[in-house]
């Protein structure tokens, strides 16, 4: 059976309608359109897709016919605002939204972690070094 390389684009992505989610969403719609979508979920087996249909005030069905007739990503971003009725408030106020959940979701960078755990505030690092020796530096330094 052949290997799915298939990858969506970022949740955070805001290439199309400027609305983090619709870039990933469309990728999604297209690939289990053409059956390639793999280990991937879409539409309402999914609850980021849920969530950014239910905001667009678009079904999945609809949504997916539309990115697959709208093969261009400019078109598309058209076509969702014309039949969204969002306003950029709204698009604003649901994109912060939906960064914080990300936020929250993602594990934390390592180095980030230790460096709060240690309470180390965060140095001015010469271009030349990279944040990791900088911090081995500091703490045998002291």
């Amino acid at each position: 059976m052949k290997q799915s390389n298939f990858r969506p684009r970022d949740l955070l992505n805001q290439e199309i309608a400027g609305i983090c989610g619709v870039a990933r969403l469309t990728d999604k719609a297209r690939a289990d359109h053409v059956g390639e979508i793999g280990s991937y979920k879409y539409g309402a087996d999914s609850e980021q897709d849920t969530e950014i249909l239910s905001f667009l005030g678009i079904s999945a069905e609809v949504f997916k016919d539309a990115a697959v007739r709208l093969n261009n990503d400019l078109k598309l971003g058209a076509w969702i605002l014309n039949n969204c009725d969002k306003s950029s408030e709204e698009v604003s106020k649901f994109n912060r939204k939906l960064k914080h959940q990300w936020q929250r979701k993602m594990p934390q960078n390592g180095f980030s972690k230790r460096r709060r755990e240690l309470n180390v505030e965060k140095p001015s690092i010469p271009f030349w070094v990279s944040p990791q020796w900088w911090l081995l530096l500091k703490i045998f330094k002291r």
